[in-house]
């Protein structure tokens, strides 16, 4: 079988899910052949640098204007379906001899679906939700199932008109190495991400402290974001400051609390590899969700207000090992709730 998965870079998360995806259905089936394409790089070569230089600046400097075109955009959610973009996924599912696309990106899943349509195409489209709170820009006519994060997302789309038979609770995908059971010992080992951009709230408010702390261990993962590393790796003494890595799992296998932006994959890795959560002042539409989920499951913590004591906060919840351990329970609970469907299972097509 030829597996096409479709992903577009806003963010690493997205990439990070498609890698995942990629991995689990070579691991059950090493005789496929599977393929990652950038579907705004391949359709949009000359302007893709602008449309992802456009998007991370309004990650960092306009998060209010980001929110809302997003949510403007969640709204519309119908693909442009221009000659030469038909053009080129005839190319590209053709010449490939896809049987099956998977998309990890809405706007990928919205042409694909297009296509179909127009193409009267019956190449399986399968969607996988990167995040809890979904949105109608994922919902396209033409997928055949979707795989979501966990109950919450399922109702969700349910409640947008897709039947429950084409639903599936599979988690958002992480890789393997993250599939490990915590080792609960009484350390200080704290682990801050802010995502593939590095962008890690109110920073400067809470790593001096941290830093003056003893006995902590505090890693930095500040991801493709240069600035941030220079800025952070000369300055703190008991700090190590990393920048991009493949390797996330290792430093989350050793972390006792993980600190960072309440991206859906990131929240997954830690719940698969049972590491609470706490989380910096969600700005992102797509992260609230997840926000939420975090408080209402019990698996970490959310700081809302910009005048909280973060610093003291995280303290507080690493010195307490009771709460954590009920978080890291909650967190199998998530684990135990997933279905363990192959995303190539139904690789016929049609519902479940």
């Amino acid at each position: 079988m030829n597996v096409l998965i479709l992903t577009g870079k806003f963010g690493f998360g997205h990439t990070s899910a498609a890698n995942s995806i990629k991995e689990k259905i070579l691991l059950e089936n090493p005789d496929y052949n599977v393929q990652i394409i950038d579907f705004i790089e391949y359709l949009f070569p000359l302007i893709s640098k602008v449309i992802y230089g456009t998007f991370n600046f309004l990650v960092n400097k306009c998060c209010m204007l980001y929110n809302f075109l997003n949510k403007i955009g969640s709204k519309n959610s119908n693909a442009p379906l221009k000659s030469f973009i038909v053009e080129k996924i005839d190319r590209l599912l053709l010449e490939n001899k896809i049987d099956m696309v998977i998309s990890v990106f809405p706007v990928c899943s919205q042409y694909i679906s297009a296509y179909k349509k127009m193409r009267n195409s019956n190449v399986i489209l399968n969607t996988c939700v990167t995040d809890v709170d979904v949105h109608e820009e994922w919902i396209s006519d033409e997928t055949n199932l979707y795989f979501v994060a966990c109950e919450k997302t399922k109702n969700n789309l349910i409640d947008k008109g897709v039947t429950e038979n084409k639903i599936i609770i599979s988690g958002i995908p992480v890789k393997q190495n993250f599939k490990f059971e915590k080792e609960v010992k009484n350390k200080h080992n704290i682990l801050i991400m802010g995502g593939g951009l590095g962008l890690i709230p109110s920073i400067d408010e809470f790593l001096s402290d941290l830093d003056e702390t003893e006995n902590f261990t505090i890693n930095v993962i500040v991801g493709n974001n240069q600035k941030m590393y220079d800025k952070l790796s000369n300055k703190y003494k008991n700090i190590n400051v990393i920048g991009f890595t493949n390797e996330v799992y290792k430093y989350m296998r050793e972390a006792d609390l993980i600190v960072t932006k309440a991206g859906g994959v990131t929240m997954f890795e830690a719940i698969v590899s049972e590491t609470p959560i706490f989380v910096i002042k969600p700005f992102l539409k797509q992260e609230l969700g997840n926000a939420l989920y975090i408080e209402d499951n019990k698996i970490g913590e959310v700081v809302w207000e910009k005048n909280s004591s973060i610093s003291a906060s995280i303290i507080n919840l690493i010195n307490d090992n009771n709460k954590r351990l009920e978080m890291i329970s909650n967190m199998k609970k998530i684990k135990e709730s997933f279905e363990d469907i192959s995303f190539t299972t139904f690789s016929k097509g049609g519902e479940l």
